[in-house]
């Protein structure tokens, strides 16, 4: 009795040619459904007419099903694999042929159509639907990150500039020469060796580099292949479905600890900041006030990405009592700089966009980054190049993060507690000149 399981099938002829391959969620369903005969379309009927042997494997994840049925389509090339589907053209995944490798996703008339020079490399495929191929790649790339860059990695530029998901820790550094063409090569390869279904073989490869590893005593490099091993296992296992998350949890680190090392990398590569930058210390800056009264602005402390709420300060504004966030930025700011025994932030981040951050670098005299977090949608702005030569000329970077990516948490989390805390204050005075009046 063919069990209720992920896996794959195949339907041979005669001659032992396969003739279907396919691939399900709930094997016994699927298969059941081929004797009700009635409900089948002519060319279904046509298949099983020819058919003389079914084979199946039970596989541990409806992943594993997907990879694997897409490789034995590679190699048996079924008629009725393309009989059976519509008429859009099978979709293949190339990986180049180049010293940094990179992944592109092809329909057959395409792939047909390129010279012989830039069909190199390794095609896997086709797949059954663009649709779970995306959902693949989503998946596997926080296992095997690679660059969307690597074809113009240019390995003797010192200017390159880090690729957007290389925020998202979904890049290895080939855009910036941080992995060397070796290294690079490694990854893909066991990431092609993953998508053509071969887990064991990743698995006992990645255990054996953990091993040698350990005994090199390279314990930091160790942990990360121990993560890729323990995220394969968490993908391919029994209940795993495929609709994964841009960002696979971490074994590692807990997720304020992935926050600050993903704001380390941001910052680092936007800024001229050492490698192992400390972020202990982050504080947060927000306005609050009614038409320029009641003005009060907040200072919001977060100890190793945490709420210190000891360390909380408050600025009651004193200049003139008109709406003016840039000015009652700037007052709390210079203020907050005659107290250094409150501690040297690492970071500050102020509620706003360029206008409020650009009022803030103009009073700033330390040499601590700032950035800001600007609303619909969320996203950070970091000031990359700042000249005071003249007249305050100041280069912005704007990242938008995924909504569920941990750095963009954080500093949501900063924004949302410093825009709390000067709104209680602002109720509190304008209550204390209620009773004035």
């Amino acid at each position: 009795m063919c069990p209720s399981q992920p896996g794959v099938y195949s339907f041979l002829n005669a001659a032992h040619k396969v003739l279907y391959v396919g691939k399900a969620k709930n094997l016994r369903r699927r298969l059941h459904s081929y004797t009700q005969t009635k409900r089948l379309l002519p060319r279904q009927q046509k298949m099983l007419s020819q058919t003389s042997k079914l084979k199946y494997q039970v596989l541990a994840s409806e992943l594993e099903a997907l990879l694997i049925e897409a490789e034995l389509i590679r190699l048996h090339q079924p008629a009725y694999n393309i009989l059976l589907k519509d008429d859009r053209s099978p979709l293949y995944l190339q990986v180049t042929d180049q010293p940094y490798p990179s992944l592109k996703t092809l329909r057959k008339k395409q792939l047909y159509r390129l010279p012989a020079k830039q069909t190199q490399g390794t095609i896997l495929g086709p797949f059954p639907s663009a649709t779970k191929l995306k959902e693949v790649l989503k998946l596997v790339r926080p296992i095997f990150p690679w660059c969307n860059q690597a074809e113009s990695v240019d390995s003797n530029s010192a200017t390159a500039r880090a690729c957007f998901y290389y925020h998202l820790d979904l890049c290895p550094g080939a855009c910036i020469n941080k992995i060397s063409p070796q290294d690079y090569q490694a990854n893909i390869k066991a990431l092609v060796l993953f998508l053509q279904g071969k887990k064991k073989t990743v698995l006992n490869q990645l255990q054996q580099k953990m091993h040698q590893l350990a005994k090199e005593q390279r314990f930091e490099q160790a942990a990360q292949v121990r993560n890729q091993i323990q995220l394969i296992r968490l993908v391919t296992s029994k209940n795993y479905r495929l609709k994964p998350e841009l960002i696979l949890p971490s074994f590692s680190q807990n997720k304020t600890q992935a926050a600050l090392l993903h704001l380390r990398r941001m910052l680092t590569s936007y800024l001229n900041l050492p490698k192992k930058y400390p972020l202990n210390r982050l504080e947060g800056y927000d306005v609050s006030n009614l038409q320029g009264q009641a003005a009060a602005v907040s200072m919001v402390v977060f100890i190793q990405g945490q709420p210190a709420k000891k360390h909380y300060r408050l600025f009651n504004i004193r200049g003139p009592q008109q709406p003016n966030d840039y000015y009652m930025l700037q007052e709390a700011i210079s203020r907050r700089q005659q107290h250094p025994e409150w501690g040297k932030p690492n970071l500050l981040v102020i509620d706003g966009g360029k206008g409020q951050l650009r009022a803030v670098l103009k009073v700033w005299q330390g040499p601590q980054p700032i950035i800001s977090i600007a609303k619909n949608p969320d996203r950070l702005i970091i000031p990359t190049q700042i000249d005071r030569s003249k007249r305050l000329k100041i280069n912005y970077q704007i990242i938008k993060l995924a909504s569920n990516h941990p750095s963009l948490q954080l500093i949501q989390h900063l924004r949302d507690e410093s825009h709390r805390f000067a709104q209680k204050q602002h109720h509190k005075l304008r209550a204390k000149q209620f009773l004035k009046d």
